[in-house]
């Protein structure tokens, strides 16, 4: 008698849930363009059939109080304010149905704001955020509370898009297909209950695909929905690293305004200042940074200002596109013909700046140690020159990597925000090698700050070149010789490894990316060369060049400059017809010599510039690139670089809209980026280098400054023995500079605000 009663209570169920059903099915209009009251939609029948389906369930099986139901609850921590209940979750379903028919308000928000399915999907659009904002804010308004939860499904339509026929399938050889593949995955963002967990929610979108498209449309064998991808408004429980940070840049903060009303009252009362109370001074470090004066001084390249500059915005520019690339366009598919546009090799051999900082690297790090062997009569101080590297370069490392560990997470939430907001997973293994400068090595696959690869390279080379720099002292040219031959080996291992590894020539052909950066682009070794290109070149300056201009005729300084330009269109245009859809792929060899060569040739041509700015025969482009603007410019450049991909990350991660893949809208992303950039590198400067570089000066002591120098044709004819009086402040790496000194020149040596510590990488 009682399976009876339950049976009779269940067949009117059964009809009303086949009616619906039936009623659905009339109408094949899914969600795009289809408006309220939306009846028919995926999104409202998500709700129709889940409390059908719960209804029917509870009466055939019985229902557990919701009220003693165990609730299951996610044990990570970081999802642990997370409590669901698949009896609560029905009990909101049917809820939510009930309001929905009644035309409530804050029941029709649930499927408002899903995402609709699916619009521009041939030309790369897989993704349909719906609306982030408006599901989170979602809430019941009588009884008990009901909160939506934003989820951002996973549809694999692999099933559907294998039986699409192709447009010009029969003409394959004619388009482009670096990694053009079919689209495996669609993102369709969801709301439900928050009280319903991402398998029961899988469960309900399976049911109601299967009821618009049936089985063969999405393959149901993958996960849809999981923890990682589904959010709902909670309170923020902060961390123990999290409160950690919030004090910490909060004494920062107080060090700075303290310091600043000290120096200004000190200042009014035309009283001394100790030094480390000023430290921290913004009265004291703003004009370091901001006041530029020329000088005429041996020791300082000026044209070095507008390289790095320009360098630092190429990094910028690069780093920009890599994360354009990312962002929901609705004709992603464009970016399979722009990479066959001339305008694209800019972005696929844009690394090539990564050699430009190299070079300066190995060119200041030659001259400074050179500087201190002539001050200290061959003695170098190694153990301090590393200390001071290491205490000038880790403050600003420190402080972001501190940043994405703690408050990087509350920096942004959205769809966008669980496909790129995840540099904090990266840190949680890597943070120890990037303070360390070994992450290279250590961890290449998950770089903490993905950037920072160029400062553990650098700071390897910088610990390695004594062994380079001792021989030079002492036996001068003879060293060269073993320096060539240790460079050209190197150069032959990073050729090695392209013909073992069939590596192409371009990184969009490669189907081994990541071991490819691994192998060829963040290990030290394939680096060397051109570093000691630059401290080769930094060496024949300073012992053959210092304090005079070297004559060159006219017809030779016109022909170093052709071959210079166009060496450097060759290294970035040269292999440019190779990706056109008609010409064949190139051999493994064109490739596994071009990467290396290309490298050096880039740092010759760049040292053929400084040469020939150093020794007046740059004209117009050595007024440009020493123009005093970069000279301010380029004392913000190593915290731009540390920060400026931390900022393009969170401002793509928060997008919730649509975008458009063009040009000109990655331009205009660029200088969105670019500027928040140089905002927040201005605060960092002033908040973090610069008290370093004070306190440090304090401790140690500086050397006072050094007298006004002559003018270039002066020096021409005067002998080099004047050069010795060069400024103290910046002398090498081995020595601090002065503050002062630091920021009111364009030093030629080492120091995070000068040249060794600008890093770049596209």
């Amino acid at each position: 008698m009682g399976r009876l009663h339950v049976l009779a209570a269940a067949l009117p169920l059964l009809l009303i849930a086949a009616a619906s059903a039936e009623s659905s099915s009339s109408s094949s209009h899914l969600l795009s363009g289809h408006s309220t009251p939306m009846e028919s939609s995926m999104a409202h029948q998500f709700f129709a059939l889940a409390a059908d389906q719960a209804i029917l369930v509870n009466a055939t099986h019985g229902s557990r109080s919701r009220r003693d139901a165990p609730a299951t609850a996610i044990a990570t921590n970081e999802y642990e304010d997370r409590v669901y209940n698949d009896d609560l979750c029905d009990r909101d379903v049917i809820r939510i149905r009930d309001a929905i028919d009644n035309t409530e308000e804050w029941a029709l928000e649930f499927p408002d704001t899903w995402g609709r399915l699916p619009m521009g999907l041939f030309w790369g659009h897989t993704i349909s955020m719906g609306q982030y904002e408006e599901c989170v804010a979602a809430t019941s308004t009588y009884g008990d509370e009901i909160r939506g939860q934003y989820c951002l499904a996973s549809l694999n339509i692999t099933l559907f898009y294998k039986d699409v026929k192709k447009r010009g399938e029969e003409f394959q050889t004619s388009r482009i297909s670096y990694k053009q593949s079919d689209p495996q995955v669609f993102e369709l963002g969801i709301c439900v209950p928050s009280t319903c967990r991402p398998n029961k929610t899988e469960e309900l979108l399976k049911n109601v695909i299967t009821h618009f498209y049936g089985s063969d449309v999405v393959d149901f064998s993958y996960d849809m929905v999981t923890e990682t991808r589904c959010k709902y408004d909670a309170p923020i429980q902060l961390r123990g690293i999290d409160i950690f940070a919030i004090v910490f840049f909060s004494l920062i903060v107080f060090f700075m305004v303290a310091s600043s009303v000290y120096d200004y009252v000190q200042t009014r009362k035309k009283a001394p200042k100790k030094p480390l109370l000023i430290a921290f001074s913004v009265l004291n470090n703003a004009p370091k940074i901001f006041t530029v004066k020329k000088v005429n001084n041996p020791n300082v390249i000026h044209c070095l200002n507008g390289l790095r500059c320009f360098s630092m915005m190429w990094v910028v520019f690069g780093h920009g596109y890599m994360t354009f690339y990312d962002l929901p366009h609705i004709n992603r598919n464009k970016f399979y013909t722009w990479v066959e546009t001339p305008y694209s090799m800019l972005v696929q051999n844009g690394s090539l700046c990564v050699d430009t900082f190299f070079f300066m690297s190995g060119l200041l790090m030659c001259w400074g140690a050179f500087r201190e062997l002539e001050r200290t009569k061959g003695k170098l101080n190694i153990p301090m020159m590393y200390f001071h590297r290491y205490i000038r370069l880790t403050p600003v490392v420190a402080v972001v990597v501190l940043y994405i560990m703690s408050l990087y997470k509350y920096s942004g939430e959205g769809p966008m925000w669980f496909k790129l907001g995840t540099q904090d997973k990266r840190c949680e293994d890597s943070w120890w090698a990037t303070l360390l400068y070994i992450q290279n090595y250590a961890y290449p696959y998950h770089i903490c700050v993905s950037q920072s690869w160029y400062l553990a390279v650098d700071t390897q080379l910088y610990f390695l070149s004594p062994l380079f720099l001792i021989p030079l002292w002492k036996w001068g040219k003879k060293a060269l010789i073993p320096i060539s031959i240790f460079g050209l080996i190197c150069l032959g291992g990073t050729f090695a490894t392209f013909m073992v590894k069939d590596f192409t020539l371009f990184r969009v052909q490669d189907e081994h990316v990541d071991l490819r950066q691994k192998m060829t682009y963040y290990p030290t070794h394939t680096r060397i060369p051109t570093w000691l290109i630059g401290v080769i070149f930094g060496y024949f300056l300073f012992t053959r060049n210092r304090g005079r201009q070297i004559p060159l005729a006219k017809v030779w300084v016109v022909i170093g400059w052709t071959v210079a330009f166009g060496t450097m269109l060759a290294d970035l245009w040269g292999p440019y017809w190779r990706i056109l859809p008609d010409t064949p792929d190139s051999p493994l060899i064109e490739g596994a010599f071009f990467e290396p060569l290309s490298r050096t040739s880039w740092a010759l041509s760049i040292g053929w510039i400084v040469w020939a700015c150093y020794n007046g025969h740059g004209g117009l482009i050595n007024d440009f690139l020493s123009w005093s603007f970069f000279t301010g410019f380029s004392r913000l450049t190593y915290c731009m670089y540390v920060i400026h991909r931390i900022v393009q990350l969170v401002n793509a991660a928060r997008l919730q809209t649509d975008t458009h893949f063009s040009n000109y809208d990655a331009i205009l992303r660029w200088w969105h980026d670019f500027g928040i950039t140089l905002t927040a590198s201005i605060f960092a400067t002033l908040a973090f280098e610069a008290p370093i570089l004070g306190i440090e000066k304090a401790i140690f002591g500086g050397s006072k400054p050094a007298p006004k120098k002559p003018s270039p044709g002066d020096l021409a004819k005067s002998a080099p023995a004047e050069v010795k009086e060069a400024e103290p402040a910046a002398a090498d790496p081995s020595n601090a500079p002065a503050p002062a000194t630091v920021e009111t020149e364009a030093e030629i040596t080492p120091s995070p605000g000068s040249i060794p510590e600008e890093p770049s990488k596209v």
